[in-house]
């Protein structure tokens, strides 16, 4: 299989890299990135751009699954304007061009309370779930975790994920039944998943949370 990424220079988007390298079934991964990759490897082809035109890449837009992991903060994209051009526009250019291909399944990273009447953050990721949805002809899978968990690396640390995923690795006991959903999601372990059910779609409802993730992450 061939496997397109946007957003594996980002701490999800890394890990999905790394179990799609480490995964025999995929014999191609192309990277969609703005510079170029520390990693290496025979598998791996990384195609630099701007993200801005992205007619210009159109025509690598090709393969079986495409992977998106894009995510920033306001305070690193400078405006909301610019947030919503990374976490919501660009993965549903993506997704126009993938379906236009032939690429047969979208997996999206994007976050528990995902609303088109929320703030606007989760309306950003909710406009951007209906947007490649609608692009792809609903195949897409969506993933919905809660605080990501993970070490970042220092240009993209961010001190409120840290404090709050602290707070959620201490009251994760505590978060059961239907608060279960809110526990704080191991980055391997949401990587791991989206590899497992981008191999095996066909009975994954197109929406997940924590526990759907973890169950799906603990076939491996």
């Amino acid at each position: 299989m061939k496997a397109l990424i946007i957003g594996a220079t980002g701490l999800t988007g890394g890990k999905i890299l790394k179990e799609l390298l480490d995964n025999p079934s995929f014999t191609e991964i192309v990277s969609f990135q703005r510079g170029a990759s520390v990693v290496k490897h025979p598998k791996l082809r990384v195609v630099i751009t701007d993200m801005r035109d992205l007619s210009a890449v159109k025509d690598l837009v090709k393969g079986d699954v495409l992977f998106n992991a894009m995510g920033t903060t306001i305070k690193k994209a400078g405006s909301k304007k610019e947030q919503q051009r990374v976490d919501r526009d660009i993965p549903i250019e993506f997704a126009r061009m993938a379906s236009e291909s032939g690429v047969s399944l979208m997996l999206n990273v994007s976050s528990i309370g995902a609303s088109l009447k929320r703030g606007f953050y989760l309306r950003t990721k909710a406009e951007m779930e209906h947007g490649t949805s609608e692009a792809m002809g609903g195949r897409v899978i969506h993933f919905r975790p809660s605080i990501l968990l993970g070490e970042r690396s220092r240009s993209d640390f961010r001190l409120a994920e840290r404090v709050s995923g602290s707070l959620m690795y201490l009251a994760a006991p505590l978060m059961r039944g239907a608060l279960k959903k809110y526990r704080g999601m191991d980055t391997g372990k949401l990587a791991k998943a989206m590899v497992v059910a981008s191999l095996k779609p066909e009975n994954l409802q197109s929406i997940l949370y924590y526990c759907d993730i973890v169950k799906i992450a603990e076939e491996l």
